[in-house]
Parts: structure tokens; sequence; C-alpha cells
């Protein structure tokens, strides 16, 4: 996965919308939690290759084990884990692993079973616990392959077009309530949609029925 994520990135044309929202923060120092969904996680490593130390959540399954290895490769670190299986650990040691290095933080938010496009609250738990944005960001390409998964997993064809969208961080107060909780995950679930309709439109290619 490792090198076919590389190989297509060097054949592919690059473009972003909204990077700025990631920009304004990441290039001023700070960190981030980015935000993906689980179809896009093809290209995520690459875009974040020059972020070494980065921590990102992976599931425990034998498919989180080859997309650990890929993110390591890419100089990124592995914590397994997610909602579904060891998840309070692996949460636990996000956190304790942001407050301790200035480093920023991946979480792919409606994995590791689905429903896919709909985000889970540990991004935004994260971010209550840390005082991190969350950046909501996808991508979508042109033209591209859907594989038969449950996520239907994007994977550019060489040479496509692919365009970056992000939008809005959200901002979650340390006093977050449950509450609170729940209407930040349904707003990340909304902008990530926003976001990936902003690159389907972009390359022309609006998928029917999702």
């Amino acid at each position: 996965m490792t090198v076919l994520s590389r190989v297509l990135a060097l054949t592919c044309r690059f473009e972003f919308l909204g990077k700025e929202h990631e920009d304004r923060i990441v290039l001023g120092g700070g960190q981030i939690i980015f935000a993906g969904l689980h179809e896009s996680m093809m290209l995520l490593p690459y875009h974040f290759r020059d972020r070494p130390g980065g921590l990102v959540m992976v599931s425990r399954s034998r498919d989180g084990d080859v997309i650990a290895d890929t993110i390591e490769r890419f100089g990124l670190r592995a914590v397994r884990g997610s909602s579904g299986r060891d998840g309070g650990d692996a949460l636990r040691a996000m956190i304790d692993g942001l407050r301790a290095r200035p480093v920023s933080a991946g979480i792919i938010v409606d994995g590791p079973r689905g429903p896919a496009l709909v985000a889970k609250s540990g991004a935004v738990v994260l971010a209550r616990e840390t005082g991190l944005p969350i950046v909501p960001g996808t991508w979508w390409a042109r033209p591209v392959l859907r594989v038969g998964s449950w996520d239907r997993t994007l994977v550019p064809l060489p040479f496509s077009r692919v365009v970056f969208a992000f939008e809005e961080p959200i901002f979650v107060r340390a006093d977050a309530t449950e509450a609170d909780i729940s209407g930040h995950r349904q707003e990340l679930t909304r902008r990530l949609l926003t976001a990936r309709a902003r690159s389907q439109e972009a390359c022309a290619t609006i998928s029917p029925g999702r």
C-alpha cells in the first residue's frame, strides 16, 4: 500500500480548496486534529508525509495492520484501537501523546466499520481533552476507482486530477457536555460532506446515490 500510494501520488495532479483552514494553524506552529473519511484513506498518509511524528488512530484489525505499516513508513505514528475495539485505551493514548509532544493527530471519523460518511464522537472528545481544533478534510479524483468494500474506498488512477477540500475548523470547549459533543459530531459530519461535495464538484464527478 505504501508503494502504491507513493506511485499514484507522483503521477497525480493535486489541487486544494480551503487549505488556508489548515495552513493558518499548522504553518503558525500549531497542532490540529485532522478528521477524514474512511473512503479517502489511500492518499492521506502521503498528504501528511512532511509532518513526522503525527499520531493517527488505526483499528486493531488485519486491514489496520496494513494501514499502520503504511503510515509509519510515511513518518507518522499509529495508535491502535477504534470506537468498537480498544477504543478507550487508544483515545487515552492519543490524548497523552498530544499533551506530551507538539504534533498533530489524524482520525478517520467513520471507521472502522461505518456507517460510512457519518462521524463518530472520537475526534470531538479528543478536541475537548486537548484543546486542539478539528480540521475536516477529504479528497476526490478524476478518474477514480471505487473498491467494493463497505466504505467503497477511493483509488485514484494514474495521472488523475486529485482535489483536496478542507472546511473551517471546529473548536470544542473543555467543559463541553455530552449534548455539546453530539452537536459537534453532527456538525463535523456536515462539514465533511460539504468538503466531499466541493471536491466532487471540482472534479465534475458527482457520485450517484452517495
